[in-house]
């Protein structure tokens, strides 16, 4: 058994099951990120190999457009997921979502190129990209849930920084591949086949993580709620509107997250690159460093929001943005050290806000209605603003309007640190009690 002190000094003994689960759950997380950001980061080069080459800035528009639409199927994932996964348990759907999104990812892989197949290139990436939000909404209700509920009430917050890393590190893994790529291989093998290995990469490495959750526990709450309710019973009026509610204010915080996540940790390098003409290379190094400050941030910030609460560290997150994406985003230039020392900043303030994200979120629900309020609030959350971010941006910057998607931005952060504000602060209470 693992020992952790607690708030208070005591020892907080995590088993051998819970441990695993806990790994087996970060780490399938972060390979999906991994599997979802690629095409963020290989934009460039699913552009030029999918689609008509004599239109570039028409094509990289379609491109993040395909981006965007694949949120659209992220809510019908997220929603069927949810159903699911309160009715039958989290771990057959965290299973479900791996085999799904490797198999879309492969598909990427071996999509022809446009001058091969023609318009037949593109379908192929989009419907990609709709299997792979399905997959992507289902595996982040999940397991948002389940690795909350797993978790001693004491250390909440570190096990939700677990997954927060494994998101991370699999962003991480795809801005390192396109860095690594990108430096070895010259531009014609990058443009005929270098863009495919991340995709084929994703896909086989889901073997693995599948072999790993097999091993998963099921959550607690899971099976004692299956055990002693009547999931069928209609539900107190009451505790419908408190869920209502509690699902409302979840939707904003996880406005803030996910634009400030694309904005910032996906898209940092790409948008450096394609808006200020940063060699690509050198965007994907500069990225990749402040990737690796925020990664061993994550657990810290996790930790400290179980000593001094979820809210102070939350509002830190959504405030920190509202007062610095002006300068922030203002201070890049075609020079990578901008790029690095902007997006490092904005990392650190990610990690108060990504750190223990699940751990705020089930804290906010019942377990009867967790998994389906997370999917539901997350998935459309994600679909409007996460699914327009990059194409807003591009759009904009195009016009000489920048100065707009970052007012849009600071909004967002705004409604978001609203909604935090009025959050019950839940640290260590047990998720049965709420």
């Amino acid at each position: 058994m693992t020992s952790l002190s607690t708030a208070a000094g005591g020892p907080v003994r995590v088993d051998a099951a819970r441990r695993r689960s806990m790994i087996a759950s970060a780490v399938g997380n972060g390979l999906e990120w991994f599997d979802w950001n690629i095409y963020v980061v290989f934009t460039p080069f699913l552009t030029a190999a999918l689609f008509d080459p004599g239109d570039p800035a028409s094509s990289l528009l379609q491109v993040l457009a395909i981006f965007g639409v694949g949120f659209v199927f992220r809510p019908v994932g997220g929603v069927l997921a949810g159903y699911l996964a309160d009715r039958y348990g989290r771990r057959a759907v965290m299973m479900a979502t791996m085999l799904t999104m490797s198999a879309a990812s492969l598909l990427i892989a071996v999509t022809p190129a446009f001058a091969v197949a023609g318009v037949g290139a593109s379908v192929l990436l989009l419907v990609a990209r709709l299997v792979q939000g399905m997959a992507h909404g289902a595996e982040s209700t999940a397991g948002y849930a389940y690795i909350a509920e797993i978790a001693p009430a004491p250390r909440r917050g570190f096990f939700s920084s677990t997954l927060s890393t494994g998101v991370l590190v699999g962003s991480m893994l795809a801005s390192a591949l396109g860095w690594a790529l990108t430096g070895l291989l010259p531009d014609d093998a990058m443009a005929a086949w270098g863009w495919r290995v991340p995709f084929a990469v994703g896909s086989l490495l889901s073997v693995a993580v599948l072999i790993m959750r097999r091993r998963m526990m099921e959550s607690e709450a899971v099976t004692q709620e299956l055990a002693h309710e009547d999931l069928d019973a209609p539900a107190d009026p009451g505790v419908r509107r408190a869920v209502f509610w509690s699902g409302f204010r979840i939707f904003w915080f996880v406005a803030a997250i996910t634009i400030v996540f694309y904005t910032w940790l996906t898209s940092a390098s790409t948008l450096a690159t394609t808006q200020h003409g940063m060699d690509p290379s050198a965007a994907f190094a500069s990225s990749l460093v402040a990737q690796a400050v925020c990664v061993c941030l994550m657990p810290v910030a996790g930790l400290v929001s179980d000593r001094v609460g979820r809210r102070p560290v939350t509002l830190t997150f959504a405030l920190g943005f509202v007062v610095l994406s002006f300068p922030l985003m203002g201070m890049i230039s075609d020079a990578p050290w901008t790029l690095l020392v902007a997006q490092t900043v904005a990392l650190c303030f990610v990690a108060c806000g990504n750190s223990m994200y699940s751990a705020l979120l089930a804290e906010q629900l019942p377990t009867r209605y967790r998994a389906r309020t997370i999917g539901i609030a997350n998935s459309l959350s994600v679909a409007i603003f996460g699914g327009t971010a990059l194409y807003l941006n591009q759009w904009l910057f195009g016009l000489g309007l920048q100065w707009v998607f970052t007012l849009y931005f600071v909004l967002v952060c705004l409604a978001a640190a609203v909604a935090v504000w009025f959050m019950p602060e839940r640290r260590g209470v047990e998720l049965r009690h709420v």
